[in-house]
């Protein structure tokens, strides 16, 4: 992915999802919505080359969002609108959907008209066809209490790894891989080197059911079955059953995961989920804290203080 760090304000263009109105991410990024349509006949005068003609012609059609990006001047705004791709990454594993901003702006589209460049950011075609995800009044709630959190939890890599797979395992056709790819998100939050099956299953019950004991018993049963289907998926075994069922009870789980962590502030702890009624350390994390800013580069590509990408990196 390439993003422009030009002036103090940038917009990505998102496709699959919508938001009826403004919402505060982070400092310095607010998800907006889109009052009226891309116009390709006027942001076509700003494009380089035939291909950003396709990837503008076939994304624009579907844009339902926009991230406003700010920041104290063009150094700052380089980063930061590297940083914002998670900003489309990160809602996209929370919220169960495709996201993707695939065209960069220093307009929003309602100003597109005035706009001095319109950037392609990649040529995957991502979010494009899929219908976008309609923000509801309890997602923005959660958004307020949570969201920092989890852009937070996204210095480490395992969140990072397992947001990833979340937000990214539908660009796959294959049930096998799409398994692989889920499990690989779950087990990064779960440290499990022996008895893999059983602590594993352990682990995810007694952090998703807390005190309830019939839910985690209930979970432990599911997710030793989900896991038997993953290490099939893995290894070329057969896959017992219809394997898309367990691509979405997979993902099910992983979003249910990726929340819980969200709201807790904090990743799993395993020595903690043997025992889960034993003393813990407190959260690391308030529910309303900001993530912290990103450090000053010029580059577009990868500035410093940018975090690492995996999905467009090419």
């Amino acid at each position: 992915m390439e993003v422009l760090g030009i002036g103090t304000e940038t917009y990505l263009y998102l496709n699959g999802i919508s938001a009826p109105h403004k919402v505060v991410l982070r400092d310095g990024v607010e998800l907006l919505p889109i009052t009226t349509d891309f116009h390709f006949g006027t942001a076509s005068k700003l494009l380089k080359n035939d291909l950003d003609f396709a990837v503008a012609a076939v994304s624009g059609r579907s844009i339902a969002a926009q991230l406003r990006i700010t920041a104290a001047d063009a150094e700052e705004l380089a980063a930061a609108a590297w940083n914002a791709g998670w900003d489309s990454i990160l809602p996209g594993a929370i919220f169960h959907s495709d996201v993707m901003g695939n065209i960069q702006c220093d307009k929003p589209v309602e100003q597109l008209k005035h706009a001095k460049f319109v950037h392609v950011t990649n040529y995957e075609f991502r979010a494009i066809f899929s219908e976008p995800y309609q923000l509801t009044p309890a997602d923005e709630d959660w958004i307020h209490s949570y969201y920092s959190n989890a852009y937070k939890l996204l210095d480490k890599d395992v969140f990072m790894t397992a947001a990833h797979a979340m937000a990214t395992y539908t660009w796959h056709s294959v049930p096998r891989v799409q398994l692989a790819i889920l499990w690989s998100g779950i087990e990064a939050l779960f440290e499990a080197s022996t008895e893999t099956t059983f602590r594993i299953s352990l682990y995810i019950a007694n952090f998703l059911a807390g005190d309830d004991a019939a839910e985690a018993n209930n979970l432990f049963i599911k997710v030793r079955k989900l896991y038997a289907s993953r290490s099939a998926a893995v290894h070329g075994g057969k896959i017992k059953g219809y394997s898309w069922n367990y691509v979405a009870e997979s993902a099910l789980l992983l979003n249910r995961i990726i929340r819980r962590c969200a709201e807790l502030g904090d990743l799993p702890d395993t020595k903690h989920l043997v025992f889960p009624h034993a003393p813990t350390k407190a959260s690391t994390l308030e529910p309303n804290k900001q993530s912290l800013s990103p450090k000053r580069k010029t580059s577009s590509r990868r500035p410093s203080g940018a975090r690492r990408r995996r999905d467009t990196d090419s």
